[in-house]
């Protein structure tokens, strides 16, 4: 196979509108050691825009799933796309992963399209920055070879803490959540439905915070026919700390195209990647908008699939966004803030503090430290998710904000004022170090 299945692209291609996408393979344990690059045509203006990266590092969400992938990528309404990838310099066993897919997802029309591993053509030379434009149809040609699992992260997570959803991938071409009535979603006051009787998991003992407001499930537009299984709990039915993430996508989405930007990763982690459920607890928007995630009531302590080995012990806040060098904002931060407070101080953990975490899976983290799974680990009570994996996620400019975070979730919050923007329960004010009491 020519450069060894080092190397991929897919020329320039029309296609139906779209306005999410992510690049996924066969094996959900592979991972991409190199980089993947994909531009898009704009719906609008017919420019196509700069080349952008997307986050091949973080990882296998929860056991069962179907396929690898990258994160989803938000582009806007689109209609033409184009990518590259390169698998990482080293030796010639780093190949890019088998069975290469582009997903393509319309959150507004319902809709998901993918150009099959076929539309990828593996190159001896990176693909160029400006490739013609197609004569129409697919080009045929043979997929790279299989990569290597990651020996650091294994096919199972401790089946006694963390079960496997044991789910299957649907369809490239399955339908996606349809949207909702045009508007801002209205805030849920008790966010996704109660859990059945069959469930029986009480709500988490009270909190000496009040609850922020959550926009719920059918607030952005959950399609659940999607997601049918029933939703799992910590098996200790206990959060200990708070997982903060960022979607690594882009920051050009406007806060009324929110809700399809968390339609869209929900569509991409249960129908491309064969996920049960959206893998985040909850989402958090630009302006400021917390976002009911995975199903099972937000008072409850749902088991998620966002930090793979201490999914078990953990809740996941998820800021929609690429913040690698962009400052997440501070509505943003805010809401972080106070969905941190309301849901550790259900459990008296405290935000500043350190929380101790078991293992479920061997593994390393961003600074290199190493351990062995069932190992105890000691990380702050709100850390970020390379502080438990490989992975760059938060980015670098919301993980040097962590700490604002922790001091703002562990002060005096109660009864914060709502402030003129959509930042949930809080007054902020640029030229203030923290949120604004009354």
């Amino acid at each position: 196979m020519a450069d060894g299945g080092r190397r991929a692209s897919l020329p320039r291609r029309d296609t139906g509108p779209f306005s999410m996408l992510g690049v996924t393979w066969t094996d959900a344990s592979a991972r991409v050691g190199g980089t993947v690059e994909v531009r898009t045509r704009s719906a609008e203006s017919g420019t196509w825009s700069a080349w952008l990266r997307l986050d091949a590092d973080s990882g296998r969400g929860e056991n069962g799933a179907a396929r690898g992938g990258t994160e989803p990528v938000w582009v806007g309404p689109s209609d033409g796309v184009e990518a590259r990838l390169r698998a990482a310099d080293g030796a010639t066993s780093d190949r890019l992963p088998s069975g290469l897919r582009l997903d393509m997802i319309d959150p507004g029309s319902g809709r998901a399209t993918a150009m099959e591993p076929a539309a990828f053509a593996v190159e001896e030379t990176p693909a160029p920055a400006d490739a013609t434009e197609p004569t129409g149809g697919q080009t045929s040609a043979t997929g790279p070879r299989a990569a290597e699992a990651d020996p650091e992260e294994p096919g199972a997570e401790g089946a006694t803490r963390e079960p496997g959803p044991g789910v299957s991938a649907g369809p490239s071409g399955a339908p996606v959540p349809s949207a909702p009535p045009r508007g801002t979603p209205v805030p849920s006051a008790s966010g996704s439905p109660s859990p059945t009787a069959a469930v029986r998991v009480p709500p988490g003992p009270p909190s000496g915070v009040p609850r922020p407001p959550i926009t719920s499930r059918a607030g952005w537009g959950a399609d659940e026919s999607i997601s049918p299984e029933e939703p799992g709990y910590l098996p200790g039915g206990r959060i200990r700390a708070v997982v903060v993430h960022h979607t690594a996508e882009s920051n050009a989405y406007t806060c009324e195209q929110a809700p399809a930007v968390v339609r869209g990763i929900y569509a991409y982690h249960v129908q491309q990647l064969g996920w049960k459920d959206i893998g985040y607890n909850f989402l958090v928007d630009k302006c400021g908008t917390v976002y009911e995630g995975r199903k099972g009531g937000v008072d409850r302590p749902v088991l998620g699939a966002h930090a793979y080995g201490f999914n078990s012990e953990t809740t996941g806040i998820s800021v929609l966004g690429a913040y690698t060098d962009a400052a997440p904002s501070q509505a943003a931060m805010a809401s972080v803030a106070q969905v941190v407070a309301w849901k550790l101080g259900r459990y008296g953990v405290d935000p500043a503090g350190t929380a101790t975490l078991t293992a479920g899976a061997s593994g390393r983290s961003y600074a290199g430290r190493t351990w062995a799974s069932g190992a105890r680990l000691s990380f702050p009570a709100v850390h970020g998710h390379r502080d438990g994996y490989n992975t760059r996620c938060p980015g670098d400019a919301l993980y040097d904000r962590l700490a604002t975070i922790r001091s703002w979730a562990a002060g005096p919050v109660a009864g914060l004022a709502s402030g003129p923007s959509r930042a949930q329960g809080w007054a902020v004010r640029p030229t203030t170090p923290g949120p604004a009491s009354r």
